[in-house]
């Protein structure tokens, strides 16, 4: 008799158990369903999307290849600046200032007199 009291209340407690997880098995079917249809899209939508990153790159990669190109045509423009006008105005800056130096010191030797 013990036996069957606890069958029946076994029996009860199951029947309880799927009653209360019946609503969870069945959002988890939805969510399941939902992530079905989402990895669907994705998988459509994804050798677009790897087409759009790999132009995307390529792209990328000329730009920073024409920037590289145009750097270096900046460091060569800045060197023959320097090179050919740069310099050349200093050593005229440097000649006048000795011519005045020169000047200066016969005004003064004329003025001694």
């Amino acid at each position: 008799m013990a036996w069957e009291i606890a069958l029946i209340v076994f029996f009860l407690s199951l029947t309880v158990l799927v009653y209360l997880l019946f609503p969870v098995v069945l959002k988890l079917k939805d969510t399941l369903q939902n992530v079905n249809k989402t990895i669907s899209i994705v998988n459509k939508d994804l050798p677009e999307l790897m087409e759009n990153v790999q132009d995307i790159s390529v792209t990328l990669n000329t730009v920073s290849k024409k920037v590289e190109s145009t750097v270096d045509d900046v460091v060569e423009l800045e060197q023959l600046f320097s090179k050919e006008i740069k310099q050349p105005l200093q050593n005229i800056a440097n000649s006048i200032g000795m011519l005045l130096q020169i000047l200066n010191k016969l005004f003064d030797k004329k003025r001694s007199k």
